[in-house]
């Protein structure tokens, strides 16, 4: 509903809205929609596409919508997306179910090895420990942090649109500078040996740990997955044979630039929509192809998206408000009469 069919409704209505407004039976710019139905897969094949039609995709601006704001009555965007890596390490132990009172303590437990490994990848001040995974972040600046300081997130709603106690991660950084401006290692699930009801007393053969790492500005996934495979090397004991398995090669992590006219167009059209709110930058926490687009096309990029923190998207009860449509739509088609404003010389 948010996460995002229903964001891709809004442009349809921007657009009709647009027309309406300007009298016009074509749109003021022209147009290209772009629907990418693999974005929650990790887009395998997105990339292909943009170098198969790179000439039909050519423009002057992008336009992404995969993305939210921070709250109804604060108008942002998205000024840059995570990357993401994510695999699943797998620990063989003994080549069978062992009983625990005549084998335990005398060989390895590929469950005591995958937890140790999970509870290895953070210090106490929450700092991802795989060796060089922060060589490459590109660090907040006194400028950004002070921007992101101006956006109003109160972290008790948080923890309640979160159903969380407590707050954690990286010491010495915002709740917010944590979900958009930092790297970061998740525990995404473990198991291993007996799962039923009750006990039973054995060594399991096998144990496994789902692990993603979020990346922002000027990671890059492969260098981060060689990291990772290192340190699980690292973290494997003798007598246990590990095997990692990667869902593709990753997601680089993008950034926007705030100084473009293509952004400074944005910032209006949202503001016009939002009764003429200043309009705040802020990152996505989430991932998407964003930089393959950056790559491949060359094109100044912006976000315009609505989506809202408790929208709960990836829940069984997803939303989207229906108010926050209409003004995505009203911004889209501001947006397009800004850009034919500008004209093609003005976006670059």
């Amino acid at each position: 509903a948010s996460d995002d069919k229903g964001q891709l409704l809004f442009h349809l209505l921007g657009l009709r809205a647009h027309l309406a407004a300007t009298g016009r039976d074509t749109p003021a710019v022209t147009l290209k929609f772009l629907i990418e139905g693999e974005e929650e897969s990790g887009s395998p094949n997105f990339e292909a596409l943009l170098a198969e039609r790179r000439d039909r995709l050519n423009c002057d601006v992008v336009v992404v919508t995969d993305t939210g704001m921070i709250a109804a009555d604060t108008p942002s965007t998205v000024t840059g997306m995570r990357g993401l890596a994510v695999c699943t390490v797998a620990f063989h132990g003994p080549d069978l179910d062992l009983h625990s009172g005549v084998f335990g303590g005398a060989v390895p437990n590929p469950a005591t090895a995958i937890a140790r490994l999970a509870a290895a990848l953070h210090d106490d001040s929450g700092r991802v420990q795989v060796p060089g995974f922060y060589d490459d972040v590109v660090e907040l600046t006194a400028a950004e942090r002070e921007l992101f300081s101006r956006v109003p997130v109160d972290d008790a709603e948080f923890l309640g649109v979160a159903k969380s106690r407590a707050l954690a991660g990286e010491q010495g950084f915002t709740t917010l500078e944590r979900i958009g401006a930092r790297p970061t290692a998740e525990v995404n699930g473990i198991g291993g040996g007996y799962q039923g009801a009750g006990g039973k007393t054995i060594v399991p053969s096998d144990a496994f740990v789902k692990l993603s790492f979020r990346l922002v500005a000027n990671q890059n996934p492969h260098t981060v997955i060689k990291a990772v495979e290192a340190f699980v090397a690292e973290h494997t004991p003798a007598g246990v044979a590990a095997r990692i398995d990667w869902e593709g090669e990753g997601v680089a992590p993008c950034l926007v630039p705030l100084d473009t006219p293509a952004y400074g167009a944005l910032s209006d059209a949202i503001s016009r929509a939002f009764d003429g709110l200043p309009v705040l930058p802020t990152r996505e926490g989430g991932s998407g192809p964003e930089a393959a687009i950056q790559q491949a096309l060359g094109a100044p990029m912006v976000f315009l998206g609505v989506g809202l923190p408790d929208d709960q998207i990836h829940a069984p009860n997803e939303k989207v408000a229906l108010s926050m449509l209409y003004k995505g739509a009203e911004a889209a088609a501001l947006l397009w009469a800004g850009f034919a404003g500008l004209g093609r010389s003005g976006l670059t």
